[in-house]
């Protein structure tokens, strides 16, 4: 299988982190080796080299935690030696985060540790950090919706992300599984009746972590989405169905804003707002695959696993 930088998303509520372990699953059942780079800082530096005899047989922090072979307090000095890496321990260097690029700012990652690589949008590190707290739970600080400073904060994490982990990984030919990425517009570009306060399209392609992200898209994008009229009576079941009991977050909540991301994830308008973003940037289109959102996990899982053995 050659070079994917594959994106599964859809607007929420479409079952983007169930999509992501299929995948899992699809490339373990192959024997692939994978590594799962989602999460906070420190369960990215697990993969760094220097803790290659934890991590090797591991496809995450999580995993080697759970493992009964491993006891607490080989799981507690693991954790105090990467709090110790960010901290800067007792020296004036600190902040030594993860990364693909071996350099002397950043403890190493080998991209060619694993064949497949999976990441998250957004992230639970850097900036991501502020869009899952702040951006998209506004009201719980006396605020409101502001996609303008939603999409100035993910544009910083793009930049991130890239420059440690997608371009090494890109100039290895690795394959990149993702959920969502630059598409997320969808959620922040301006429209005159529900996202008034929104970037146009072009402030939004302008924005310098936008330029990376639409110079280096995706090669593949998996939409999962109502293709036909979805009602607010159709998300509010959804939602009721599928947040089992969880905190939902302001995105969520708004049925709206849910009815507005769906129709562009649905409709053209996602594909051209890659053509325009692509063209400025000298890029290629990704090839975009929609599934709809009304079918059962199994059979999304199922005609996913299909497209992906015909990459």
């Amino acid at each position: 299988m050659s070079f994917i930088d594959l994106v599964i998303s859809g607007p929420d509520m479409s079952g983007t982190s169930t999509q992501i372990n299929d995948c899992i699953q699809f490339f373990k059942a192959k024997g692939i080796k994978i590594r799962d780079i989602r999460g906070t800082e420190i369960e990215a530096l697990f993969h760094a080299e220097r803790y290659h005899d934890i991590n090797h047989n591991h496809i995450n922090l999580k995993s080697y935690i759970s493992d009964p072979e491993t006891s607490e307090d080989e799981a507690k000095d693991f954790i105090y030696s990467a709090f110790k890496l960010l901290s800067g321990g007792n020296t004036n260097q600190d902040l030594n985060i993860a990364s693909m690029v071996n350099n002397d700012v950043s403890t190493y990652i080998d991209p060619d540790s694993a064949d497949v690589w999976i990441m998250e949008e957004p992230t639970k590190r850097g900036a991501g950090q502020v869009n899952r707290t702040i951006e998209q739970n506004r009201t719980k600080y006396r605020s409101e919706l502001d996609p303008l400073a939603a999409a100035h904060c993910h544009q910083v994490y793009r930049i991130d992300e890239f420059l440690r982990f997608r371009r090494p990984l890109r100039e290895k030919g690795k394959i990149i599984i993702r959920s969502r990425s630059e598409e997320s517009a969808c959620y922040q570009i301006k429209d005159n009746k529900v996202i008034t306060t929104g970037p146009s399209i072009d402030e939004y392609l302008s924005l310098p972590g936008h330029q990376i992200a639409f110079g280096y898209p995706p090669t593949h994008l998996f939409i999962v989405c109502a293709l036909s009229g979805w009602t607010p009576d159709e998300y509010i079941k959804l939602k009721k169905e599928r947040s089992n009991g969880r905190a939902v977050d302001d995105h969520e909540n708004n049925v709206n804003y849910q009815i507005l991301v769906n129709e562009r994830y649905r409709t053209s308008w996602l594909d051209e707002l890659y053509y325009k973003g692509c063209d400025i940037y000298g890029s290629s289109m990704p090839n975009i695959t929609k599934f709809e959102l009304s079918d059962n996990k199994e059979i999304i899982s199922q005609r996913m696993e299909k497209r992906i053995i015909r990459l």
